[in-house]
């Protein structure tokens, strides 16, 4: 009985257990999912402002060496302009080329002319030839009407990796005043190790799809510094005119410098575009939009393998509670019955004795007869039963000591107190017994395998048939004949009955099972039609020395 309220006791342990690990798991689901998003825009907003400042580093060195530069190149573009004027646009420009570039290694200067159309028609950089120059019209036409050589700022020019500067007004020819535009670059070519610094930087980091600087002057000319592009790409003028398009509409919205996010997805992939506006340090009139692409999949494949285990964590700790919902339903009804036989004892116990004690005085007045001999094997049964059910309730509170006990002496002793029931059921009992064997157990528990095994065997065997008790050395084994078992693994369950027809609570081979188990017997079942049942059970011995 105790042991059945320790079990529900243990079953509300764990069902509370249970129910902890679900809260337990939500909690820490919160807590890990706040944590990989926090972290995920800690380290978003550290990896853009790392980038920002190592780009706005790189933008003010580069303004620097435009400062320097600057007039010197207003120069060269003056010389180149005065050369062109007297000759046809279609020209050599080597002469030219190597007169500006005299004393500066590399050839840093180039020259560019262009159609009245703004097509790069002549150049001293053949990789521009036929670029058309059109996005610049509204630049090269204010400069015009402010009567001033264009110099822009430096600008990362596709496909070259460096940053370059172009000054540019329009060539007159033949009376035409807009007959061709002259551009002459500066190439910045000390600052190409620290821009190839940053742009392994981008490209060693996967995560990084795109970073772009939008560079916006007074007079509204956008410098485009765009980082790790194809050196075989050039964007085109329509695609220029875009950009200018986009980074205005851009520059317009961010007002202050705070960092803006924007989440979005495309073609079944997760993106984040962080973006924010600043003004160069070293040059009032020119304001720097920042832009950052993110491959943000990895993220949202972190917060998804996060769900699936909360969802997969509470299909097991919901299955784990309708389990300990069953097994709870089961011991609840184990106790029921457990209350049942306790009942039952005690109802017995006081009829049971008045019937022994009125019985034997009849035999001590009448003597022996049938009639006694068939009520002393009922009340024999009943001495059984009610000693099984007693050993089940007080086997948790009483210790059983183990003892050097005769196994032989002990199966013959019980064989004989069941000859009498054997007899009025029209059974018998033989014994085959040729061991001496002793073992260390409590008399009292090998008492209950035994008998339980008889009664088993008795009260599931046919009329007429024959119980064979065999001990040989350390085994023992019980062989009747009946029906054969269905289930073998069952039988020794508590409350299992295989034929409910046949009296009975169910108790006697789980017993049995309890006894084996505590003192390591072996225990065998064979059983078919043909040979009928055998319950086998192998003691462990003691040795010689011991047992004397």
């Amino acid at each position: 009985m105790k042991q059945k309220m320790k079990n529900i006791k243990i079953s509300s342990f764990i069902f509370i257990l249970i129910a902890i690990f679900l809260i337990m798991n939500f909690v820490g689901y919160k807590l890990l999912y706040d944590n990989i998003r926090s972290n995920h825009e800690k380290d978003t907003k550290i990896l853009f402002h790392t980038i920002k400042d190592e780009t706005s580093n790189l933008l003010v060195k580069a303004i620097q060496q435009y400062k320097i530069q600057k007039q010197t190149l207003l120069q060269k573009h003056r010389i180149v302009e005065k050369y062109m004027n007297n000759h046809d646009l279609n020209v050599s420009l080597d002469e030219i080329h190597r007169k500006i570039n005299e004393g500066h290694p590399g050839t840093p200067y180039d020259i560019y002319i262009t159609d009245k159309n703004l097509t790069i028609r002549n150049t001293t950089y053949e990789k521009d030839m036929g670029f058309n120059l059109g996005f610049a019209k509204k630049t090269f036409e204010e400069n015009k009407a402010q009567g001033i050589i264009g110099c822009s700022y430096p600008i990362r020019e596709i496909g070259t990796g460096y940053f370059l500067s172009y000054t540019s007004n329009y060539l007159s020819k033949n009376g035409d005043d807009r007959a061709a535009i002259l551009q002459v670059s500066y190439t910045y070519k000390s600052m190409a190790y620290e821009l190839e610094r940053i742009e392994k930087q981008i490209r060693e980091n996967s995560v990084i799809q795109d970073v772009k600087a939008y560079s916006f002057g007074n007079n509204s000319f956008i410098y485009d510094m765009v980082i790790d592009d194809s050196p075989s790409y050039i964007h085109s003028s329509e695609e220029l005119l875009s950009i200018q398009k986009k980074a205005k509409k851009l520059s317009q919205k961010l007002d202050n410098s705070d960092l803006n996010i924007e989440n979005f997805s495309k073609d079944g992939k997760h993106y984040q575009r962080l973006y924010m506006s600043t003004h160069s340090p070293v040059a009032e009139d020119i304001k720097v939009v920042y832009t950052l692409l993110l491959n943000d999949d990895n993220y949202y494949s972190q917060l998804t393998w996060l769900n699936i285990l909360l969802i997969l964590s509470i299909i097991l700790g919901i299955a784990g509670i309708l389990f300990i919902s069953k097994v709870r339903s089961k011991e609840l009804r184990l106790m029921e019955q457990d209350k049942f036989v306790q009942s039952a004892m005690h109802e017995i116990k006081t009829p049971l004795s008045i019937i022994t004690l009125n019985n034997e005085l009849r035999e001590i007045e009448f003597g022996k007869d049938i009639y006694s001999e068939e009520i002393n094997a009922a009340l024999k049964l009943l001495h059984h039963s009610y000693n099984s059910m007693g050993y089940i309730i007080s086997k948790e509170a009483l210790t059983y000591e183990k003892e050097l006990t005769d196994l032989s002496k002990i199966v013959k002793e019980r064989i004989e107190f069941f000859q009498t029931i054997a007899k009025a059921n029209d059974k018998k009992i033989k014994a085959n017994i040729n061991s001496t064997c002793h073992i260390e157990i409590s008399p009292i528990e090998l008492t209950r395998l035994i008998d339980n095994n008889l009664s088993n065997a008795l009260k599931y065997s046919k009329a007429g048939s024959t119980v064979e008790v065999t001990l040989h050395d350390t085994v023992l084994s019980f062989h009747s004949q009946g029906d054969p078992i269905r289930d073998k693994e069952k039988v020794f369950e508590k409350y299992f009955r295989e034929n409910s027809t046949v009296g009975g609570y169910g108790l006697g081979l789980s017993i049995v099972k309890e006894i084996a188990d505590k003192y390591g017997i072996e225990m065998k079942v064979a059983s078919d039609i043909h040979n009928g049942t055998v319950f086998t059970y192998i003691f462990r011995p003691v040795s010689q020395e011991r047992s004397r």
